[in-house]
């Protein structure tokens, strides 16, 4: 075994990538990309922290959610609740396992959880809304709000992708069109709206969020440019990122601390989730 594996090492270090291609996703190397000043913020990304997170090896897993799109943690982190633009609710263990919840006839592309309640919020596109599933049953979907500007726009199929739950009432959704991040409060009213393009020029999209209460910082997939986005949510500067090209369509993400990793779900022929091992 051993003597297969060095010289894998040591081709996927010629190469450069990180390797989470079966069947060597557990030997996956990748590095943050180099970051450079905003030339219209005149800012240095990662300027007020001291130690950003490295990413490490990787581990993929199957996951039988049809065009798996939204991911997160459920109330007790014991496994994911999941959402595909088809239409469906499920959990999802770590291992990629998957118990279809519910199914509806909504895009739902975005999906995150009220820690204190475990009630589910789900962002969809087309209609540019978002919904509520709440706890415990997890039975109905309920309308909350629209995003009226993704209406107004026409922003269709380039509309709503993410969601993260924020603070103790206030979520950020986020959309391709534009990199758009808007803080909402759970009735729908806009706090706040930020063109990401604004902060990082090479970011093309908002594929998925998180919210890393930890350190306050918004993390945003690309799936676009295969890239994963930090942002500090006091000012939206940006942190740090990360290249993952090796990802054929990173919809959505999920930091886990507790595990020293970060998921990503990749919403491809074959939906993929992906388990990369991170030095906080």
């Amino acid at each position: 075994m051993k003597r297969w594996i060095a010289p894998a090492l040591l081709l996927l270090l010629l190469l450069g990538g990180c390797g989470c291609e079966d069947p060597l996703a557990h030997v996956g190397i990748s590095k943050p990309v180099k970051q450079e000043k905003n030339e219209k913020t005149g800012r240095q990304p990662g300027h007020k922290n001291q130690k950003l997170p490295e990413m490490g090896s990787c581990q993929v897993f199957s996951v039988k959610v049809e065009e798996l799109s939204g991911l997160c943690m459920n109330k007790d982190t014991t496994a994911f609740w999941a959402v595909g633009d088809e239409g469906t609710l499920n959990k999802v263990s770590f291992s990629g396992a998957v118990t279809p919840v519910l199914s509806f006839d909504l895009d739902a592309e975005g999906i995150t959880i009220n820690p204190a309640t475990g009630d589910l919020y789900i962002a969809v596109e087309g209609d540019q809304m978002v919904c509520r599933v709440a706890a415990p049953d997890y039975r109905i979907v309920d309308t909350l709000f629209h995003i009226q500007e993704a209406l107004q726009r026409d922003f269709d199929n380039n509309g709503l992708e993410g969601i993260a739950f924020y603070g103790d009432s206030l979520l950020f959704v986020g959309s391709q069109e534009d990199a758009l991040v808007w803080t909402c409060t759970l009735d729908g009213e806009i706090v706040s709206r930020v063109s990401l393009l604004d902060e990082a020029p090479q970011i093309e999209e908002v594929a998925g969020l998180y919210y890393d209460a930890a350190k306050k910082w918004l993390w945003v997939t690309d799936s676009d440019a295969c890239r994963i986005f930090v942002f500090s949510t006091d000012d939206f500067d940006l942190v740090t990122s990360y290249d993952i090209p090796q990802i054929e369509n990173a919809e959505s993400i999920c930091v886990d601390r507790s595990r020293n990793c970060v998921w990503i779900g990749s919403d491809e022929d074959s939906p993929k989730l992906y388990r990369f091992n991170f030095t906080f």
